[in-house]
């Protein structure tokens, strides 16, 4: 069965796109663009950083991190590992969460870059 949540829907496309980011693919600056990179072919890209909004509209965040790289997803639970530093030069903090894709209601795609996976 299709699932009709759109933000998880997103958060899988982005899931996928990291744990295959040699893909080459037409070019396209959305966020389900279906490559990592400014372009196809630039291959050295893994993350597509994002930011969740909650329903009431203000931004999710832990311990004051805002930006986030999807790191595996369980039917409705995404855990999401905290980023550090400003676009484009994010840094991995080895802090995870994992939470409920029903709790949000909009995102935010950053440039995609390169970090270091904890």
């Amino acid at each position: 069965m299709r699932n009709n949540n759109c933000i998880l829907n997103l958060l899988k496309v982005i899931d996928l796109l990291q744990k295959n980011s040699s893909n080459n693919c037409p070019v396209d600056i959305s966020c389900s663009k279906p490559y990592l990179g400014p372009n196809p072919t630039m291959l050295c890209f893994n993350t597509r950083p994002i930011s969740l909004y909650k329903k009431d509209g203000t931004v999710f965040e832990v311990s004051n991190y805002t930006v986030f790289r999807v790191e595996n997803i369980d039917n409705n639970c995404v855990t999401l590992q905290a980023l550090n530093g400003i676009s484009p030069n994010f840094t991995a903090t080895g802090e995870f969460v994992t939470i409920s894709s029903n709790c949000f209601c909009a995102i935010r795609c950053f440039p995609d870059t390169s970090i270091t996976c904890l």
